[in-house]
């Protein structure tokens, strides 16, 4: 694939060198895009969605323990894709409705990115979650969820003190404003 005046770079060996419910790890050799045949590692995964749920003048938020990250964070909620063909729509839907209790009538793309694209393949897709109507929440079983519901005005003091540490949330929320100054440019 072309990307300006570079490549990507080729693949010339690799091995599945650990496999887990959640990450697959390869690690192998590369021809760069200029030659040079270097060692390499990735981590594969499926990816995720995210969902930044508005309800009237309140974001819906979980706050949850992290392990890997040694704390619980506040966070949009989010789930991971089951595997290349998983339905991203419907996943988030899904999301939505186990975390927070609600559907979303309208999903707005806002962003999607990759989370440590150096060594990672996994995707985050973010959507604005606009027209809520409430449903049975049922979070998964391994989850300890807390609903944390903000103001926009909360929301805009939590990122301008940098409270929120999830890149996937700071990137959902900061989205969710730049909308709002779209749609009513007048506040």
């Amino acid at each position: 694939m072309r990307v300006g005046a570079l490549y990507m770079a080729e693949w010339l060996e690799r091995e599945t060198v650990y496999r887990g419910s959640i990450i697959t790890v390869q690690r192998g050799r590369v021809r760069m895009n200029r030659g040079k045949v270097v060692a390499f590692d990735v981590v594969e995964h499926f990816g995720g969605v995210a969902v930044v749920p508005l309800l009237g003048d309140r974001v819906l938020l979980v706050r949850q323990p992290r392990p890997a990250a040694g704390e619980s964070l506040l966070e949009i909620p989010a789930g991971k894709l089951e595997g290349p063909d998983d339905d991203i729509l419907a996943r988030a839907q899904a999301e939505l409705s186990e975390e927070v209790g609600y559907r979303a009538g309208r999903l707005l793309p806002a962003a999607e990115f990759y989370v440590s694209p150096g060594y990672c393949t996994e995707r985050i897709h973010v959507f604005l979650g606009l027209d809520l109507a409430p449903v049975d929440a049922a979070p998964e079983e391994t989850e300890e969820i807390e609903r944390v519901a903000l103001t926009l005005g909360e929301v805009r003091r939590m990122l301008d003190e940098r409270r929120f540490r999830d890149s996937k949330t700071i990137i959902g929320l900061r989205e969710l404003l730049a909308y709002l100054d779209r749609v009513n440019p007048h506040g």
